[in-house]
């Protein structure tokens, strides 16, 4: 039985059981502390200061007072910390390694967007995924006029690959020696591309689809002349997820709250209703 209610039951005995008012007193008051406790200072959580529509980015649309970090994970943490009973929480955008460390050590609560490939079970309790993306590659059509250049995974090993700030390229098999990740935003990376610093730029194909649809300037650098794309060889669909400390008391609490909210929000098909 949730506390809140175990509360309300003891509160109600108290009215109509004066004699035994004392230990239920006593005990009902030792709850409320504990649910003032939980519902106190609000957790923090961390995702990536790299804009990932349409699961989390900055937009001041709908908003009053300036820019705010909204999306579809936003709004799936908020729903499951209210089911929990929490308050809304704080979300800080950081450069992405750091945001998982900082979770990792306790300095903040919840990692938001981890991929499957990167979950890490021996520091963190994962969520179950709430949705699932699928990475395509661009690349210069005047340095390869004859189509794509990838036929195969493998054959990353052999190009010199971008991806935006704090990707993990190495988990496509990407020599570390021929990564380059310090774009910011697709506009920098697609721009080394074009100018043969890189081969391919790996990104989502969910977040190129968001971003032409919000920006007409990048829908139409994505088309570009200059530029074509292609599904990524041997690509399967990455799952997002929620991480938590694992050390942390609340962490299983945590993570039972997430995962009852992901399922159920995925069997009302609600996910495409909760996107901003």
């Amino acid at each position: 039985m949730p506390a809140e209610e175990q509360v309300g039951q003891l509160k109600g005995r108290q009215q109509h059981s004066p004699t035994r008012r004392g230990p239920n007193w006593r005990l009902a008051a030792a709850l409320a502390m504990a649910i003032g406790a939980a519902q106190g200072a609000p957790l923090r959580a961390c995702a990536s200061d790299v804009d990932f529509p349409p699961y989390v980015f900055t937009s001041s649309s709908g908003f009053a007072g300036g820019a705010q970090d909204t999306g579809l994970a936003v709004n799936v943490l908020q729903r499951a910390l209210r089911r929990a009973g929490r308050e809304p929480a704080i979300v800080q955008r950081l450069p992405w390694r750091r945001c998982r460390e900082m979770v990792a050590h306790g300095q903040i609560d919840i990692a938001i967007d981890v991929p499957t490939r990167e979950l890490d079970e021996k520091r963190f309790l994962a969520s179950d995924a709430y949705a699932e993306v699928h990475h395509v590659y661009f690349y210069s059509s005047r340095k390869y006029p004859d189509g794509a250049p990838l036929r195969a995974p493998s054959d990353l090993r052999r190009y010199t690959v971008c991806g935006l700030f704090g990707s993990r390229l190495d988990a496509f098999g990407v020599d570390p020696s021929r990564e380059d990740v310090g774009s910011k935003n697709e506009r920098s990376a697609i721009a080394k591309v074009v100018e043969g610093r890189c081969d391919v730029f790996i990104e989502i194909r969910e977040v190129v689809d968001s971003l032409s649809e919000r920006d007409a300037s990048l829908r139409d650098l994505f088309n570009a002349p200059a530029l074509r794309r292609a599904s990524l060889p041997g690509d399967a669909p990455t799952g997002l997820h929620f991480e938590f400390n694992r050390a942390s008391k609340d962490g299983r609490a945590l993570q039972q709250s997430f995962n009852a909210t992901i399922r159920d929000l995925i069997h009302d098909d609600a996910m495409g209703r909760m996107m901003p």
